[in-house]
């Protein structure tokens, strides 16, 4: 699964949505966005591992971490998503004032955050790419 590439419309769509004041779902996506490059990483290291199966993002950030740098804002940003990740899909009509238009650019900004990591530190290596298909040199 090209993880990757699956980020880049909920990435688009947090953008859409908070253009259209649809600030809730501009987080939801971007979360989503996070949720998808941190898998990206961690599908490369390791295909098999129980947590792509759920959203444990910082969990995820941590076994990134034992091969790439560790970073103070990814890990901040990782905690973020995390705790949107659910709240931003099932809110109470009483937590709703929460979801401004500062939370979605926020969000937006922890996405891009997350996908320089990725593309700048997180950047896969000749043996990780032979580790990930089996081929030997």
């Amino acid at each position: 699964m090209d993880y990757y590439r699956l980020s880049e419309e909920p990435l688009q769509a947090a953008l859409s949505n908070k253009q259209h004041d649809l600030y809730r779902m501009s987080v939801s996506m971007a979360t989503l966005a996070i949720d998808l490059m941190l898998k990206s990483v961690l599908h490369r290291l390791e295909p098999t591992h129980d947590l792509i199966m759920g959203h444990n993002h910082v969990g995820i950030v941590t076994l990134i971490e034992n091969v790439y740098p560790k970073k103070d804002d990814v890990r901040r940003a990782a905690k973020l998503s995390r705790k949107y990740f659910k709240d931003s899909r099932y809110s109470r009509s009483d937590n709703l004032a929460v979801f401004t238009e500062e939370l979605a650019d926020d969000f937006i900004c922890y996405a891009r955050l997350i996908k320089d990591y990725v593309d700048n530190d997180c950047q896969a290596t000749l043996e990780d790419l032979l580790k990930m298909y089996n081929k030997r040199n």
